[in-house]
């Protein structure tokens, strides 16, 4: 009898004891792009050495950071083939581009660097934004650069390793704010009570989104961040066209907020090429989608998702990353025109809501334990409309749309109808068998609709299996708690035996 895939991992952590076989070709491709990334993360680290230790003992969650290599491992778990190559090309444009922004913030940072003539030089060009506003309305400041601030202290090392949200969000409790909140604003507003957010910028443009929990942290991160700042509030009936005039509105004043404090004049033949090439970038995501919906779908597991909202949020815009995106689905068609699938596939499914960003790898723990393809998800789905670069009001109208529609926000605002009936008509168009929906605990808005979620899916004869998850707090739904929620309902319901047994129940709570 053969091993099980667990077998192979270190109980309790669950880090793998030696390198997984995918067979010569894949594997000996696998241990390539492992290299790589040792490169890309060894070349930055010695880049600026002395400034990267101080940034590692200044800030708590830049230990995260130096677990990547086990994590990119996890997102590519299961992955073979172009799934594979996908998988690693995106993970590692990512930390490429994650490692640069990162020089720029420790370069700036005037907790590093107190006093710093150059770093205060620096901090003149770097406009923060907050993490749900997508980049590109900055690419019309072309000497300036655009940074989501939450995204890289926040965001990234909570994906990274699930214990990096606890501390602070025990910080946030500690200090009277509501336990019941979403831990990504408990997150965002503990670090502000640590003071562990960067000290750089000039100004900082902030947002309603995505929720209540976020607006109301937002004051204690206004307080801890000292910027000049400016909301850019954007409309929650999007679907609306009389709201469109006031988002532009918005946009324009958040421009003119922005030249009064980098003292740069507006560029607008800079924002029409990036918002060019986000067209390009939107487009090669329908392709993927396309090939998603064929029998072989190609572009799955959790480092689809993931690279979607970076992409979506920070790389906007950016050649380089639509660069990573055409030979991506090169690799893609070429497999799919192929006729390989090489993996084993028994059920196609959707999967709903937020995924946990404690459990990045669930999709592929999916594949893997029950051949469950993860062909469409929600966080995948948002700013897909292209922008009309020939006017400016027309490319503001574009943005202001891609705003509406971002992470977290497509599906929630503009009516419960987007975020119901948009999921019985992505369980049609990717020939799904199957639904995964999220019970995100701490969302009450979701919670809220969770009883029409299970009605419209008996009414359709679709077999729906609830994952109760916490987005970022391990300690309220576990890694484990997760997966026995699945195996339940593909033990008892779906009447399925495991492809691989080992997988149904291990440990990996001390896991990053």
């Amino acid at each position: 009898m053969s091993k099980g895939i667990a077998e192979n991992l270190h109980p309790g952590t669950a880090i793998e004891k030696h390198r997984r076989w995918r067979g010569l070709k894949d594997t000996a491709y696998d241990y390539g792009q492992w290299c790589r990334l040792w490169g890309i993360l060894l070349k930055w680290a010695l880049a600026h050495p002395a400034q990267n230790v101080k940034a590692v003992f200044r800030y708590r969650w830049m230990f995260s950071y130096l677990t990547v290599p086990s994590f990119f491992d996890r997102l590519c778990a299961g992955q073979r083939g172009a799934g594979l190559r996908a998988a690693r090309n995106n993970l590692n444009y990512l930390a490429s581009d994650v490692t640069e922004t990162l020089t720029t913030i420790f370069s700036a940072d005037l907790h590093l660097h107190p006093g710093s003539k150059k770093a205060e030089a620096l901090n003149k060009q770097i406009i923060c934004v907050d993490e749900l506003l997508p980049a590109l309305i900055g690419k019309g400041f072309p000497n300036c650069k655009t940074i989501l601030l939450q995204e890289y202290p926040m965001y990234l090392p909570s994906l990274i390793n699930q214990h990096s949200p606890v501390h602070y969000i025990g910080q946030t409790e500690l200090h009277g704010l509501p336990a019941d909140v979403c831990p990504l604003p408990s997150f965002e507003a503990g670090l502000a009570i640590e003071d562990d957010f960067p000290k750089i910028g000039c100004c900082m443009l902030t947002s309603n989104m995505p929720c209540d929990g976020s607006i109301m942290t937002s004051m204690l991160q206004d307080r801890r961040i000292g910027l000049p700042t400016q909301p850019l509030n954007i409309p929650l009936r999007w679907k609306r066209e009389e709201v469109q005039e006031y988002a532009v509105a918005e946009l324009l004043s958040a421009i003119e907020f922005l030249e009064k404090y980098t003292g740069e004049k507006y560029d607008w033949d800079a924002l029409k090429e990036a918002c060019e090439i986000w067209n390009e970038q939107n487009k090669a995501k329908f392709e993927k989608w396309e090939l998603n919906r064929t029998q072989l779908p190609p572009h799955t597991g959790s480092s689809a998702w993931l690279y979607r909202i970076f992409e979506h949020q920070a790389v906007c815009g950016e050649p380089k990353a639509l660069k990573n995106d055409r030979k991506v689905n090169k690799l893609l068609q070429k497999q799919v025109a192929a006729g390989i699938c090489p993996k084993t596939i028994r059920h196609r499914a959707v999967l709903w809501n937020t995924p946990c960003n404690n459990y990045a790898n669930f999709n592929n723990w999916l594949l893997e334990c029950w051949g469950i393809d993860s062909v469409c998800e929600m966080i995948d789905l948002h700013g897909t409309e292209l922008i009309d670069t020939g006017t400016h009001e027309s490319m503001l109208y574009g943005i202001a749309r891609m705003y509406q529609t971002s992470t977290m926000r497509a599906h929630t605002k503009g009516g419960y109808e987007l975020m119901l009936d948009g999921l019985w008509e992505k369980y049609d168009e990717f020939n799904a068998d199957m639904v995964i929906l999220f019970d995100q605990i701490s969302c009450k808005g979701v919670g809220a609709i969770s009883g029409l979620f299970e009605e419209g899916a008996r009414q359709r004869n679709i077999r729906l299996c609830t994952v109760r998850q916490d987005l970022m707090d391990p300690t309220s739904i576990s890694r484990r708690e997760m997966r026995n929620d699945v195996n339940i309902f593909m033990q008892t319901v779906m009447n399925e035996t495991p492809l691989d047994p080992s997988l149904v129940t291990f440990d990996d709570d001390e896991s990053w």
